[in-house]
């Protein structure tokens, strides 16, 4: 109960913030990154009403973990500026990992139910893990070079090795994730 509370004390704090970000990049004549923040807050929309209206709401503690994320990337990030700092991208692309390696987790034990996921052996849990934090970090480079090229976002840059720096990141990430499972387990 006490993770369901944390949820949405998280979930208030961030769309606030992201709110009143979006409206201070429109306010100070940055409609790009206003827009992104709209994006942003219809992201979270979704993701609480996905938690308050269905009869399977995911992991409290996993959507706790996104809100977070959220607004480290674009409150910290976008919003903040805080993508100029060095590493910064590197940062979040490789705790994104980590999110994602046990998102992997929690949704496969829900798919599949809590009886069948203990019967998978463990090492291919973690196998599972890694691969879904990496095709997820390709398929998020996939949407920011979309974002880039057809909304004019700059999110890739103009560095194409960024692209496989933050797929390894991401790699990096899902593989920690697995050794924590495996270790954890």
């Amino acid at each position: 109960m006490k993770s369901r509370q944390l949820e949405i004390i998280l979930f208030w704090i961030v769309m606030v913030l992201m709110l009143a970000g979006t409206m201070c990049m429109y306010i100070s004549g940055l409609s790009t990154k206003g827009f992104m923040g709209i994006l942003t807050c219809l992201s979270l929309l979704v993701i609480s009403l996905w938690q308050w209206k269905s009869k399977h709401p995911l992991d409290s503690i996993l959507i706790s973990m996104t809100y977070i994320f959220i607004f480290i990337s674009v409150g910290i990030g976008t919003f903040g500026g805080a993508y100029a700092i060095h590493h910064f991208d590197d940062f979040l692309h490789v705790t994104s990992g980590i999110w994602l390696g046990y998102a992997a987790l929690v949704l496969g034990r829900q798919l599949i139910g809590k009886k069948l996921a203990g019967q998978v052996p463990k090492h291919f849990w973690a196998t599972i893990m890694i691969v879904f934090a990496l095709a997820a970090a390709g398929a998020w480079e996939l949407l920011e070079f979309a974002g880039d090229k057809i909304l004019h976002f700059t999110a890739q840059g103009r560095d194409p090795d960024d692209t496989m720096f933050d797929m390894m990141d991401g790699l990096i990430g899902g593989m920690i994730s697995a050794v924590f499972y495996l270790i954890k387990k």
